[in-house]
């Protein structure tokens, strides 16, 4: 034991004079200081936006006022009106940005066809995408365990490169021990640089240092713990700087890189996903079309889902509201199947892409940080259901005026329904068990790979 502590001290002391250790814990904490800016900006701006919604609403609904004045029909007053619906921003969103650069972070819906108004905004399917985003979560996802990859490839290398390994093995008694030694130290340098990072981050952004802050910081440490027993098996398996230092950037390259787009890939060919603007169209087509069906048609289908309505008049001229809302609704309907497929298939891939993500630490650390976060695909997807449960208050409430014809008074626009964003139910945490077991298994390799050495 005293020589594993004369060892630490020893290595300690050579830690801090390199020049090398310091420059690169400085840019890591320079790139997490500049990451928090950028996902501080984004989240100010969603914020702002949010904040200037019921101000935009309130003005919109003074003009509707003017415009039908002393009394509007509800059915044009409804048509006129959008509603502003607003997502729960999380805490932690400012350390994982995630989908919310892909989403607005407000949308405004009629009461026309829900259906055609969700996916107005999507710039491509919303399903978990490889490493996008440059903020905290991706330094500590991605470029930490390169830093420390940096620091620890050749921690026995240079030495055998040298010639000084025999040397420092008579002193240490064991390769494993030196080489835990060294590495240990590293991860634990580099560790505590993310934790300065992390918690400036937290008085910074004002985030509270609570159980989902310390997880998400859990999250990132169980996965340079990973990389550090990859970096200790390259260490203890290369002949020569040279080489340890290639598999190192190659490996880093191969795990943070390629595989998380092949796998993207692969789980989207098994789960193929419409363009949600695929949506829009097929439901925008189908309320098109049934202007030139006959109206009754439109008002059977619509009955089938609302029985209490079957007993009003029958359309007779060729518009009517009660007609035209319910046309948007039978639409929504007839694309009900694919939107349920939509949803579904974009959570069996992330199902898998959380399965098979642990083959590459830096993807998986990602989708855990989201997750934490909210803004991964389950947050996004739970924020639309809200939407849809939204839009049906509108319907439950528009309804009866435009069915009895009635007409509205600018005072009681007030009584609108407003759409009161609610956190979403926290999904099961991605476990960081998997990061975990690939540290446990990647060190008792290095330890094998170390005793070998000392064979040859």
């Amino acid at each position: 034991m005293n020589t594993f502590v004369s060892m630490l001290r020893w290595e300690a002391r050579q830690l801090l004079r390199s020049g090398a250790a310091w420059a690169l814990c400085g840019a890591l904490l320079m790139a997490a200081g500049l990451a928090g800016w950028a996902g501080a900006r984004k989240l100010e701006r969603q914020r702002a936006e949010m904040a200037a919604a019921p101000a935009h609403y309130d003005e919109q609904m003074r003009g509707l006022g003017r415009r039908f004045a002393p009394t509007g029909e509800a059915g044009y007053v409804a048509y006129y009106t959008f509603f502003p619906t607003q997502r729960h921003l999380a805490p932690l969103a400012a350390f994982s940005v995630g989908l919310r650069d892909l989403v607005p972070a407000v949308v405004w819906v009629r009461l026309l066809g829900i259906e055609g108004q969700l996916y107005e905004a999507d710039l491509g399917n919303p399903a978990v995408l490889a490493l996008g985003n440059f903020d905290l979560a991706f330094v500590f996802a991605a470029l930490a365990p390169l830093v420390l990859l940096a620091l620890s490839h050749d921690a026995l290398t240079r030495e055998r490169e040298s010639g000084r390994l025999a040397l420092l093995l008579a002193q240490s008694g064991s390769p494993a021990v030196l080489l835990a030694a060294r590495v240990g130290l590293r991860f634990t340098v580099v560790a505590l640089t993310c934790c300065v990072a992390w918690l400036a981050g937290c008085l910074a952004l004002s985030v509270p240092l609570d159980a989902a802050a310390l997880g998400w910081l859990g999250v990132g440490l169980a996965n340079l713990l990973a990389w550090a027993g990859v970096a200790a098996l390259v260490a203890a398996s290369c002949r020569s700087v040279a080489g340890s230092l290639a598999v190192a950037v190659g490996g880093w390259v191969v795990t943070v890189v390629l595989l998380p787009a092949l796998l993207n890939l692969g789980v989207a060919a098994c789960y193929p996903v419409e363009e949600g603007l695929a949506l829009t169209v097929k439901q925008r087509q189908e309320s098109h079309s049934a202007w030139d069906r006959p109206r009754a048609e439109t008002m059977s289908k619509f009955f089938v889902a609302n029985p209490d309505w079957s007993g009003t008049p029958a359309v007779t001229g060729r518009f009517a509201w009660r007609w035209y809302y319910a046309m948007h609704e039978v639409a929504d309907r007839s694309v009900a199947a694919e939107a349920t497929a939509y949803q579904t298939n974009l959570l069996h891939r992330q199902t898998w892409h959380t399965r098979l993500a642990w083959l590459a630490p830096a993807a998986y650390t990602q989708l855990a940080m989201d997750r934490r976060a909210g803004s991964d695909l389950d947050a996004h997807l739970a924020y639309l259901n809200q939407v849809r449960t939204f839009h049906q208050e509108l319907r439950a409430y528009f309804y009866p005026l435009c069915f009895a014809e009635r007409s509205l008074t600018p005072a009681e626009y007030a009584d609108f329904p407003r759409f009161r964003p609610s956190p979403v139910p926290p999904a099961d945490p991605v476990s960081p068990l998997p990061l975990l077991a690939l540290a446990a298994v990647s060190g008792v390799l290095a330890c094998r790979a170390a005793r070998r050495l000392t064979i040859a």
